[in-house]
């Protein structure tokens, strides 16, 4: 007899109660935020500074940035922002108070630049220094108009307390739980790619069995998996050297990814047909189903630093699938069926074909991307040759810099309550737009809404600070209060894509909850102030953000879909640069689907924003489907170069016109038209591969030569048939009733 025996895993003798809490982002977020804040503040008491509610300000904002990079570079540039707008402020308030017109000349130039290399992207490690500038200039100038003889003792304390924040922000980001973005983009991307998994399994199978398969969920999710990637690229290249170092290999991997997601959908463009000959080829692609799963598995599963992802069958499979169809055509099969099969059928083989490509670009790609702990890899040649102009954030800039100049106006005209907080609030707030609604809110739209009821919050936290400043007289009291104040704002804030707007208003409130320093006793007319001063510069902010190139979700819109399908035609135009036109084409969609979701006009029911998703996801696919034309369009054999090339001339040219149209729908803000159609191109295009079959011009040649044609006819008709499935979600759309919308 053989006994069984089965091999138990050893319980483990003791569990730590916490471990499985700061095993949570939220709660290690949280603690480091509280850590950083106490830390902070105590640096400020021991240097007897005259306002630590600055540093702990700059704490909230350095925070941000959760991710370990050169420490040395990010506090030496972040040192050298803080002391360039202390300089200039000190500079300009003491020579030229008495002179308004140059005084607040310079202070908007200064505050516009700062605020457009913030929000410039890609600007490597910069932005936040020259954030720091802006800040600091801003608060020196607020404190430095009433008293200018004391400008040099301000500005000196004003940048010890910025320069405090920031070196202790990047102290504990990176002793405490550091989080590395190119590992947390690699984890990211295996989870994309595992969504990618399941969606070719699903079509592999139908493709097999002739099954239906729902995969809108999978779409929806693999979209937000994408938005994931691509805020990580912004982050990653803000915050890490060797992360923009390679930029270019994040780049490749994103456009990998979603090529490879949009090749597994093509595989349903034709299944409606009916393929007889599939039987035929059955065990081969079982065969080949079976291969690309276990790929998946090898791409998405763990691997140690350094180590090699172990080979697949893949190319094997394909080989052999390749070589079953080249057997079957010797037979003379498909001259025998129809030809809206065979190009069914080829077309299918080109997708299947994309499919092993992609699948190895991703894995050279996934070996390639840096790791902790090992050499860096060869980079991928740049993109970005020359630095270009961006303009919205020309606009944010002109917009901040707006806000402080009438913020500073107000301080040295009025004397309006908390003067402390305006000007910041006021410059802050007009420059965030972007950034709001990148983070899920509605950028400027409905700004007085948000406003007030920011109003309605702050006056209700002035209340319980009446009711709690007694009690928080105590040391140990006021740091505890301070510690849950940072750790519920971190635990709440922890996984957001970048800064809200709410977000936004409780940083300023921790700070100026800081600067009341209620260990002594506060009186209930600084309280009041100080609120009133956030909600004075918020108001500011928000009459500049509404009245003057305003921030909303469907002018966002607008303007990425424009600049996709302006992409569209620089790809099928065969413009330089290729690798950069292609990878802005597979971010920009994913920022028009988040302000498509942000849509807001009177009456707007839910399918108007479902419509521009999908509309959007088309786009996608008519990205994917163009870009493999145009990386193909080469491979005609020479005896059909006569005969086709006239006809995929002529589609190229009306492909052009139909995103002409498209261009045409946004600017004006009105789809309410018909639109160019390139059915007529295709069908003369089916005729003239008709001809030639019949013809038998390649009947002498090997299978790779008729494979090539009708691969290119295929991918001829997928970008026309994606161009015309766009068209006529465009048409459903109703975006002449909000495209222009100024609701408040």
């Amino acid at each position: 007899m053989v006994t069984r025996t089965e091999v138990v895993p050893v319980a483990r003798k003791w569990h730590w109660p916490l471990e499985d809490a700061l095993g949570d982002l939220r709660v290690r977020y949280g603690i480091k935020l509280g850590l950083a804040g106490l830390l902070t503040l105590y640096v400020t008491q021991v240097l007897r500074l005259e306002h630590p509610n600055w540093a702990v300000l700059t704490v909230l904002v350095m925070m941000n940035s959760h991710y370990v990079g050169s420490i040395t570079l990010k506090a030496i540039l972040r040192v050298v922002g803080t002391i360039v707008g202390a300089l200039l402020e000190v500079w300009l308030v003491g020579d030229y108070t008495s002179t308004p017109a140059i005084f607040l000349t310079v202070l908007f130039f200064v505050m516009a630049f700062s605020g457009y290399k913030f929000g410039q992207f890609p600007a490597s490690q910069v932005p936040y220094a020259y954030f720091l500038v802006g800040m600091t200039m801003i608060s020196v100038a607020t404190y430095g108009v009433a008293a200018p003889d004391q400008i040099w003792q301000t500005g000196l304390s004003r940048t010890l307390e910025i320069l405090v924040g920031a070196i202790c922000s990047l102290f504990v980001t990176t002793l405490v739980w550091p989080r590395y973005a190119r590992e947390e983009f690699l984890e990211a991307g295996r989870a994309a790619l595992k969504t990618a998994s399941q969606l070719v399994s699903i079509e592999t199978d139908a493709y097999l069995h002739g099954t239906e398969a729902q995969v809108e969920q999978i779409h929806q999710a693999f979209g937000q998996q994408l938005s994931v990637l691509s805020n990580l690229l912004q982050a990653g290249s803000r915050e890490s050297t060797v992360f923009q170092a390679r930029l270019s290999n994040y780049n490749a991997f994103l456009v990998s990814l979603t090529n490879l997601f949009h090749s597994a959908l093509d595989l349903r463009r034709r299944r409606q047909e009916e393929i007889p000959i599939l039987g035929q080829v059955q065990k081969e692609l079982e065969l080949l189903a079976a291969a690309i799963s276990e790929e998946f598995n090898i791409l998405v599963g763990p691997h140690r630093r350094g180590e090699k992802l172990r080979p697949s069958r893949l190319n094997e499979a394909f080989a052999a699938f390749e070589a079953k169809v080249a057997e079957i055509r010797d037979q003379d099969v498909f001259f025998r069926i129809p030809l809206g099969t065979g190009i069914a059928f080829f077309g299918n083989f080109a997708a299947l074909r994309s499919i092993r490509d992609d699948l190895n670009d991703v894995r050279s790609l996934a070996e390639g991307l840096p790791r902790i702990g090992q050499a860096l890899p060869d980079a991928k040649p740049p993109w970005d040759f020359l630095p270009t102009i961006d303009w919205f954030w020309v606009k944010a800039g002109v917009k901040g810099g707006l806000a402080a100049v009438i913020s500073i106006l107000l301080l040295r005209w009025i004397n309006p309550p908390g003067p402390a907080t305006i000007p910041l609030a006021a410059w802050t707030f007009s420059i965030f737009g972007r950034p709001f609604l990148r983070a899920g809110g509605t950028g400027d739209l409905r700004g007085f809404q948000k406003t007030f009821r920011a109003a309605l919050c702050l006056a209700a936290c002035t209340v319980l600070l009446f009711l709690t400043t007694p009690f928080l007289a105590d040391y140990l009291v006021m740091n505890l209060a301070l510690f849950l104040i940072l750790f519920v704002f971190g635990w709440l804030t922890a996984r957001t894509s970048g800064v809200g707007f709410w977000m936004w208003v409780a940083t300023l409130s921790i700070s100026i909850f800081v600067g009341l320093n209620p260990q002594v006793p506060v009186p209930s007319q600084t309280i009041i102030d100080s609120f009133l001063g956030l909600i004075t510069g918020m108001v500011i902010a928000t009459l500049v953000g509404r009245l003057i190139w305003p921030v909303l979700p469907q002018r966002m819109l607008r303007d990425d879909l424009l600049v996709i399908v302006a992409q569209l035609r620089a790809l099928l135009r065969g413009d330089p640069h290729q690798e950069r036109i292609r990878t802005q084409l597979a971010i920009l969609p994913v920022e028009a689907l988040q302000a498509a979701g942000q849509i807001r006009f009177a009456g707007c029911p839910e399918q108007e924003r479902s419509k521009m998703a999908a509309f959007i996801r088309t786009l996608q696919a008519l990205v994917v489907q163009a870009t493999e034309l145009v990386s193909r369009r080469h491979i005609l054999p020479e005896t059909t170069e006569a005969i086709l090339r006239p006809q995929f001339d002529r589609l190229e040219i009306e492909f052009k016109q139909v995103l002409d149209a498209f261009a045409e729908c946004f600017r004006r803000g009105d789809c309410r038209r018909e639109l160019p159609s390139v059915q007529g191109a295709l069908a003369e295009m089916d005729q003239a591969v008709e001809r030639m079959r019949q013809s038998r011009i390649l009947s002498g040649q090997k299978l790779e030569a008729p494979v090539r044609m009708l691969e290119l006819v295929n991918r001829y008709h997928a970008t026309g048939e994606a161009l015309e499935q766009c068209g006529r979600l465009v048409r459903t759309l109703q975006i002449h009733r909000y495209w222009g919308d100024y609701a408040l």
